[in-house]
């Protein structure tokens, strides 16, 4: 359950919002990693299974998931997808993440993950039994609720919206379960991310929500130089 959009300007700016069910542990803001190989990156973790759902490492390639609730897989899996996240931190371009995903994703429920790279966007969908490259469209939206509907009010809030700052923070008394900064009695949006790449620098400002939306959003904030 998540809502991603972008905008490659001047600088490469992602927005993207995660929603959990309310029993799931809350995850942990981001911070620096460095892989077996010696790579930076920063990532958020989900401690129930170890993964991530969002990553950018000092290449300057980031990556987004968001999972496919209505695609039903003829089978169960038994790998984590916040794990193929983890696993792709390594790569330093789009076409790096094609070659090295198709392996990664045999074992995983269905997902959409989508990598940018500089002014490349590669979008790549996996069905629970075959993987398939498409060009992302904003807004991308996951949801196990509803999922039509979900998507058809978000694309119109989307249409209706100024800035990508203004899409992805709908005020607390307006969440619903369809709106993008969303609220319902099982589940709810747990984070907004706004992650901001300069030629030099990455900078992440995380917004941790409080349960039910009693609270206003604590922000939690990293950086990583670019290599």
């Amino acid at each position: 359950m998540c809502t991603l959009t972008w905008q490659n300007e001047e600088d490469l700016e992602i927005f993207f919002n995660r929603d959990e069910l309310k029993t799931r542990s809350r995850a942990e803001p981001p911070r620096e990693f460095t892989t077996s190989d010696g790579t930076r990156y920063l990532s958020p973790i989900d401690p129930d299974a170890g993964g991530t759902w969002m990553l950018v490492n000092e290449y300057g390639l980031v990556l987004c998931l968001l999972n496919r609730w209505h695609e039903v897989p003829l089978k169960t899996f038994s790998k984590s997808r916040g794990q193929i996240v983890k696993a792709l931190a390594p790569a330093r371009s789009t076409h790096e993440v094609a070659n090295l995903l198709p392996p990664l994703a045999l074992e995983a429920s269905p997902f959409d993950l989508v990598a940018f790279h500089q002014t490349e966007i590669g979008g790549f969908s996996w069905n629970g039994s075959k993987l398939t490259p498409f060009e992302p469209k904003k807004p991308l939206t996951s949801s196990s609720y509803r999922f039509e509907q979900v998507k058809e009010a978000r694309e119109k809030a989307f249409s209706h919206c100024s800035t990508l700052e203004e899409f992805q923070k709908n005020p607390i008394e307006s969440c619903d379960p369809y709106t993008v900064r969303m609220n319902r009695p099982d589940a709810q949006t747990w984070s907004r991310s706004h992650l901001k790449l300069t030629s030099t620098h990455i900078h992440w400002d995380y917004w941790e929500e409080s349960p039910n939306m009693e609270k206003d959003a604590l922000l939690h904030q990293a950086s990583l130089p670019r290599s």
